[in-house]
This record gives structure tokens, C-alpha cells and sequence, in this order.
């Protein structure tokens, strides 16, 4: 016999799912994969509190709890059963997939000229500072003049307390010049992560994915291609990298190393150079042109919003899904 579900809504997160009567917010929260703050899970420690908001649930004492007296501020949602559609508040809850958001302190480790305008800057988490983030995500550097985002440049591996970042500082950014200043004369800085949903995580693409990258997208670009290598990704990874001239690529060896490896198709794009060693023209044109299955194709875009939506247009237009396409700027600077 099919128990019937009760739906419940988190605030905290947007989400809902499926309880039925004889579980607890709590265990039909956790078995449908979220987060929800807990400890004791008997209602001791008082760490599984939330606001109830809508609907009815019971407690194990048989205390009946509705939303809008003065209870429902202090739901314990360890002990507490559903009695209809219900929506409830949990703060720091995480919904399926997504990670919790922390801020820490982070010592600069390394700063490293990668080339005129591009350095690697290393940071190393606070050790026993548990962080989860997705190869492809970034994360905020909490500076004196205000948040500053970049794409974390490495997946997480090891202990996971070190975070790669590619900074581009060039003299008609202004804000780029402080932001690299500050990194330089200070041994610490506070970062918020992980931030973004353009990522790829434990469940890899189930074809051919594309890389389309304009100067510093190359970070999540590496990130992303470093986690399908590591899960020995069975289908083919095709980045291609645009830059003005050969100035401009850095970090060249690595992926020539991955294409001689046979692990990456790589195809480097100049478009101010005439260069026989390098495509010429438009990065995104040149993955269009050796494209034969749009239908098919996972793209990841990295650049700017200008060159982010130019190439989201040319791939809808040559046949890849719009749900196929993927960038943070499609997140942080959506078209008006």
C-alpha cells in the first residue's frame, strides 16, 4: 500500500518535498537530500528550531502546533509530523545539490605572474574549515571597497583548502589594480564560496561537452575539465580559448599537455593575430565550425556578459538547447 505524502515547503531554500505520517520533517527532509541544521534529533539541543508558517504539524508528545500561534515560532522539526501541507523556515538550510555558503578567513599563499595582465593568486581555507564547492563555481572576496567575484580555477581535491584564482589587472580597470594591491600588501583575506549555479558536480553530462572561453573564463573552464579528467569522463571535452594575441593566453602548457595526452581537443583562437600555429577569428566561430552535432553538445561559456550572450545567440541559432548552454553571466547579469 502507497503511503500518502504530505507536501512540505522550505523557505529557506524554495523548495518542497514528500513526508508521510510516520517520519518527522526532519528524516523525510534529510532522505529527500537536504540539509536541514540538526544535532541531538530528539528536541534536547533545541539546534532543529524553525518558524511554521503554514498548515499544522504534530509533535512526539502529541502536541498539535499551528501556524500562526505562538509556538510556530520554536518548531522542533526533529519531532514534528506533518499534519497537512505545511511551509515551514529553516534557516541555513541547503536544498538538494546545493552547498552551504560560509565565509572565511584565507591566508594568501602565492601570487604568481602568469602573464602581462593575469596573475594566479592562492589562498589556503583555515585548516579544519570544512568547504564544499562545485568545479565551475566562485567565489567573493570581501574587500575593503566591496565584494569582488572570481571563478574558482582549481576542483577541489586533497585536503580542499587551497582555491586558485586568475586575476586580471589592466590600467583601464581600475578597480582590478586595487583589488590586486590589496592582495599584495595583506597576508589574509576574508572570501565568501561557493556562489554560482553553472557547475558540474558528482553527476557528470551524459555526451560531449564544450568549452568556450574568452581570458580569465579559462578558470572555471579549468576547474571543470580537472573534475572530468579526475572522474575519467568518458565522452570528449573540446575546449576552445579566445584571446586578442598570443600575449594574451596563459598558462599555455596546460592544455597543450592535455591535448597531447589525448585527454582535451584544444583549439586556440587569436583574433588580432594571423598566427598558422592558432585559429583566427571569433572563439565561438570556430567551435561552430567544427561543431557536427549541436543537438548533442553541453557548452560552457567564460568571458564577459557582452561575449557571454554574443555566443549564447550564435549557439541557440546553430541548434545547441538553450538548456545545453551554460554561464554565470546568464546569472549575475540576465538580460533586462
Amino acid at each position: 500500500m502507497t503511503q500518502h505524502l504530505i507536501t512540505v515547503t522550505v523557505t529557506g531554500c524554495g523548495a518542497s518535498y514528500g513526508a508521510d505520517s510516520t517520519e518527522t520533517l526532519l528524516e523525510a527532509g534529510l532522505r529527500a537530500g537536504f540539509g536541514f541544521p540538526s544535532a541531538c534529533r530528539n528536541g534536547n539541543c533545541l539546534r532543529c528550531q524553525g518558524t511554521l508558517l503554514r498548515g499544522s504539524v504534530q509533535l512526539r508528545n502529541g502536541r498539535i502546533i499551528y501556524a500562526g500561534e505562538a509556538a510556530a515560532a520554536q518548531v522542533l522539526y526533529c519531532v514534528a509530523h506533518a499534519q497537512e501541507p505545511c511551509e515551514i523556515n529553516v534557516p541555513d538550510i541547503t536544498a538538494p545539490g546545493q552547498l552551504p555558503v560560509i565565509e572565511a578567513a584565507c591566508q594568501i599563499t602565492d601570487i604568481t605572474s602568469l602573464n602581462h595582465d593575469v596573475s594566479r593568486v592562492i589562498l589556503k581555507l583555515p585548516a579544519g574549515k570544512a568547504v564544499q564547492w562545485y568545479a565551475g563555481q566562485y567565489l567573493e572576496l570581501l574587500l575593503p571597497q566591496g565584494p569582488s567575484a572570481f571563478s574558482i580555477a582549481n576542483a577541489r581535491s586533497g585536503d580542499g583548502r587551497d582555491l586558485e584564482l586568475h586575476v586580471r589587472h589592466t590600467a583601464d580597470n581600475p578597480s582590478s589594480l586595487e583589488v590586486m594591491a590589496h592582495l599584495r600588501d595583506n597576508p589574509v583575506v576574508r572570501a565568501r564560496l561557493p556562489g554560482g549555479e553553472r557547475w558540474i558536480g558528482d553527476t557528470l553530462p551524459s555526451g560531449p561537452v564544450w568549452f568556450i572561453c574568452g581570458s580569465t573564463g579559462f578558470a572555471p573552464a579549468k576547474a571543470m575539465i580537472e573534475h572530468l579528467l579526475t572522474r575519467h569522463f568518458p565522452h570528449a571535452i573540446y575546449l576552445y580559448w579566445g584571446a586578442r594575441t598570443e600575449a594574451d593566453i596563459y598558462l599555455p602548457a596546460l592544455p597543450e599537455a592535455w591535448a597531447s595526452a589525448g585527454q582535451v581537443q584544444y583549439v586556440p583562437v587569436l583574433s588580432d593575430a594571423a598566427d598558422k600555429r592558432y585559429r583566427s577569428g571569433l572563439v565561438h566561430e570556430a567551435a561552430l565550425a567544427d561543431m557536427t552535432d549541436p543537438a548533442s553538445a553541453e557548452c560552457h561559456v567564460g568571458g564577459s556578459p557582452v561575449m557571454a550572450w554574443a555566443v549564447f545567440d550564435a549557439l541557440l541559432a546553430a541548434g545547441v538547447p538553450p538548456e545545453n548552454i551554460h554561464s554565470d553571466v546568464f546569472d549575475y547579469a540576465p538580460r533586462q
